[in-house]
């Protein structure tokens, strides 16, 4: 008979693989369960950002969580380099945040240094000259922007599969091609889940399955609201890195790899679960990126893509248990998933430990997304483009 897993986990991005190596390094029997190839949704579509004082709100409860995984990312990148063979490329070279055109631009860009100010944040706020100065092939329209020395990039492809062996390494099974239909519900508690070929009963169940989460769901258990926000990125060639930082605007960002990609995006559309990749989102894109680095204009265009954000109506991530025992949600990161996958496994896997989460769970607990209170947009049931 096979054996019965302490928890199996649906979803195999980095949210789930990041919780598979963590709960399976705790001494924890874990399964997997990803219907196509780990990485292969919003996970692999990202650009990488490690910027929380960027990509969250300063005044909420997400940006603590961000400084805390951020502040991991050192650490969990020499294990799983060390683990898996396979280095994940961080660069740790800061983020520019630029100022908008007009004094709007300049009234928004000072209120920003005035949180980061309050919260004792570090950060340096640059005029023009100032910004030339550490990117020169920065656009010249730019009067000011704000340096946070501490964020950075990592490359978020080269990471899902260095967590993927790490994870395997550890002892979990990772079953690439099967997925989840259903969740077992018996007497109250989720006891597994529903899969093409069959059942599937484990200790406990994790819901990691991006904006696919909400379509999962079982007796008695109303479905998470979630949706799916989509995302066009476009990917460049240039000769030679022409800015060391990321640069961020209000039109766009800009990330650099090692290897002289350049990583533009991103637009956020409420399409469904449609992934196409559009003129009019390219478009967008690459006015943006030569906005931001005229030198681009001249840049090869290696390839486009799409992926689907998981969203909520609170823009908060769900994490921690579900509506019934046995049963955890770590899903809805929006545009954080990268960010808060080192946070997020630490906490799920020492809730699945049976341990405080050491974390405050309080805004993001799941149950918000759970009641009746408000629209729900579930996907499909087991329907995953």
């Amino acid at each position: 008979m096979a054996e019965t897993p302490d928890v199996l986990i649906v979803g195999g991005g980095i949210i789930g693989l990041s919780i598979a190596r963590e709960a399976a390094r705790a001494g924890l029997t874990v399964r997997l369960l990803e219907k196509g190839q780990p990485g292969c949704e919003a996970s692999g579509a990202a650009a990488g950002m490690l910027a929380p004082l960027v990509e969250t709100d300063l005044a909420g409860p997400l940006r603590a969580l961000g400084l805390e995984s951020r502040d991991l990312y050192p650490a969990l990148v020499g294990a799983v380099r060390e683990e898996s063979g396979i280095d994940p490329e961080v660069i740790e070279d800061g983020t520019l945040l630029l100022a908008g055109a007009g004094p709007q631009g300049l009234r928004d860009l000072d209120r920003h240094a005035g949180l980061l100010h309050a919260l004792a944040l570090p950060f340096e706020r640059l005029g023009s000259a100032d910004l030339r100065r550490l990117e020169p092939s920065l656009a010249p329209g730019f009067a000011a922007g704000l340096l946070l020395p501490h964020d950075g990039s990592v490359d978020n492809v080269l990471l899902v599969r260095a967590l993927h062996v790490a994870a395997a390494r550890a002892g979990a099974r990772i079953d690439a091609g099967s997925w989840a239909t259903r969740l077992l519900v018996d007497r109250g508690r989720v006891t597994g889940v529903e899969t093409a070929g069959g059942r599937l009963v484990a200790g406990g169940v994790v819901v990691a399955a991006g904006a696919w989460s909400g379509g999962l769901t079982g007796q008695g258990l109303p479905p998470l609201r979630t949706r799916p926000v989509r995302g066009q990125m476009v990917c460049l060639d240039a000769p030679g890195p022409p800015f060391r930082r990321i640069l961020c605007s209000g039109e766009g960002y800009l990330v650099r790899r090692r290897d002289g990609r350049i990583l533009a995006g991103s637009t956020l559309e409420e399409v469904g679960f449609d992934k196409s990749v559009t003129a009019s989102g390219a478009a967008a894109l690459l006015g943006a990126a030569v906005g931001l680095v005229p030198s681009l204009a001249a840049a090869r265009v290696l390839g486009m893509w799409a992926g689907l954000r998981p969203a909520t109506e609170d823009g908060l991530p769900a994490i921690g248990p579900g509506p019934a025992p046995g049963l955890f949600y770590a899903c809805g990161h929006f545009r954080n998933g990268i960010l808060l996958a080192p946070a997020t496994a630490r906490i799920l896997s020492r809730l699945l430990s049976g341990e405080a989460p050491g974390t405050d769970l309080g805004p993001f607990d799941p149950l918000r997304l759970t009641s009746s209170r408000g629209p729900s947009s579930p996907a499909p049931p087991g329907n995953r483009p």
